[in-house]
């Protein structure tokens, strides 16, 4: 770890950097088999990097992994806890990234390999609307779940592999009674694409926006009206 330099082992506790800080959190890390490697990004409450996680058996491959630590300026929440029962509440769908180890300041995590998605790069891809498809069932089955994860109308949330949907960074992600994920979805990466290029594409707009108000009512059948507006 030590050949990180000292710009980037600052994320590990940034803004503060304070030394202890980061040394406790990078022995922490060494103690489970688990070295950083390349620094990835600064979120609102924590920072992420690459890394690898050495299994405990010599000859196991060491796994590629995502690592967040707490910022030192993201408050008393304990959004690493709540994000890390998220993804365990989700573990048994193949759309979030398994967990491998997390306490209040770490969370440690598969690498999801694969590009954001974002509606108006993907809409001239000849598996557009496959792909819209998959998200719009993996949606509902969030919405279905009671978990909403709360910024899917920004980039970065939903990687694609293929045809392999995940999403990522449920650090702002809450349990609720009402979640609101196939909305989001739609309003930022389908509904506010040009009439034009979404009819050039074959998606019926209009029958999509009826599916949606039979969602509010019948999650399935609005589903399955909204699936048709799109036409995969």
């Amino acid at each position: 770890m030590r050949f990180l330099t000292s710009q980037p082992l600052l994320a590990v506790d940034y803004p503060a950097g304070r030394k202890e800080v980061i040394e406790r959190r990078l022995e922490r890390l060494e103690k489970y088999g688990i070295s950083l490697e390349n620094f990835i990004a600064k979120g609102y409450r924590g920072t992420v990097f690459s890394g690898k996680l050495t299994p405990s058996n010599y000859f196991s491959t060491p796994i590629k992994i995502a690592i967040k630590f707490a910022r030192s300026d993201a408050g008393k929440e304990n959004f690493i806890l709540r994000e890390a029962e998220i993804l365990e509440y989700l573990s048994h769908k193949d759309f979030v990234p398994t967990v491998y180890f997390y306490d209040r300041e770490i969370l440690v995590m598969e690498f999801v390999y694969g590009e954001p998605f974002e509606g108006k790069v993907f809409i001239n891809r000849k598996n557009f609307k496959e792909i819209v498809s998959i998200i719009l069932e993996k949606c509902y089955l969030m919405d279905e779940l009671g978990v909403e994860h709360r910024e899917l109308r920004g980039r970065g949330h939903i990687i694609v592999n293929g045809l392999n949907v995940k999403f990522i960074d449920f650090e702002s992600g809450r349990f609720t009674e009402f979640p609101r994920n196939l909305f989001q979805f739609l309003g930022a990466h389908l509904l506010n694409l040009p009439i034009d290029v979404l009819r050039g594409e074959g998606i019926d707009i209009e029958r999509v926006k009826t599916g949606m108000k039979i969602y509010k009512k019948d999650r399935k059948e609005g589903l399955r009206e909204i699936l048709k507006g799109v036409g995969a």
